[in-house]
């Protein structure tokens, strides 16, 4: 049987949460790229335009997703970096 120390496991899932941070903002590049324009700023623009874009819309929504989910990550990463985490 192997045994785990609370750090080790800790540094595996950070290692995991970077990993998926990493594509995610790849994912978010693309966004920012393609408009030019941050996230914030292009919420704004797609919300006060008077022509629908169903093209823009389905980017704001996978946009708003990734942003999301990246805010999510680097909460989750915090958290374990802090040591607020439990082993089953």
């Amino acid at each position: 049987m192997q045994i785990f120390s609370k750090s080790q496991i800790a540094n595996w899932i950070l290692l995991d949460y970077a990993a998926q941070k990493q594509v995610i903002i790849e994912k978010v590049e693309l966004f920012q790229n393609k408009y030019k324009l941050d996230f914030d700023a292009f919420e704004t623009e797609i919300n006060s335009s008077s022509v629908e874009n169903f093209d823009a819309w389905d980017d704001y929504i996978e946009w708003k997703a990734y942003q999301e989910f990246l805010e999510e990550i680097l909460t989750k990463m915090d958290e374990i970096k802090h040591g607020n985490f439990q082993m089953a």
